[in-house]
């Protein structure tokens, strides 16, 4: 366990540390800090794999591909449910939650800052404005 911890903590320090270079958005950034948190070196696989700039220049060519934005895509995702179900369990394990309020809470966190947070306030920036809801219809007709 002690390793796993360590090579967690050294995985986090690499993606920290190089994804400053990466021109990604700084919501993708986090996420992949985020995911290399919970995910440890898996995280750091991913982030390799998906989101990492081989040479300077090549990101735009690099995360063209449809797998890897599926894969970006998925792990925002993840880090934003991830965060949520984190604060749901310290939240659940203040007030001696268990069971069944215990795992709704948890859910209802997860996908809270899931789309609240990280989909609705942070993917705001990425398209450079705020769309209201009752001005989706109208985008789309």
């Amino acid at each position: 366990m002690l390793l796993w911890f360590v090579l967690t903590a050294l995985s986090l320090l690499f993606v920290l540390v190089d994804i400053r270079s990466t021109p990604a958005s700084p919501v993708l950034k986090w996420g992949f800090v985020l995911l290399t948190a919970y995910l440890g070196p898996v995280g750091v696989f991913l982030y390799a794999l998906g989101c990492r700039e081989p040479l300077p220049g090549l990101h735009g060519r690099r995360v063209a591909t449809r797998w890897r934005q599926v894969l970006g895509s998925t792990m925002h995702c993840v880090a934003g449910d991830g965060v949520g179900i984190l604060a749901g369990a310290v939240i659940a394990s203040l007030f001696h939650l268990d069971g069944i309020p215990d795992i709704a809470l948890e859910y209802a966190l997860g996908f809270g800052f899931g789309w609240a947070i990280f989909q609705a306030l942070f993917m705001r920036d990425m398209v450079g404005r705020f769309v209201p809801a009752r001005a989706v219809p109208r985008l789309l007709a």
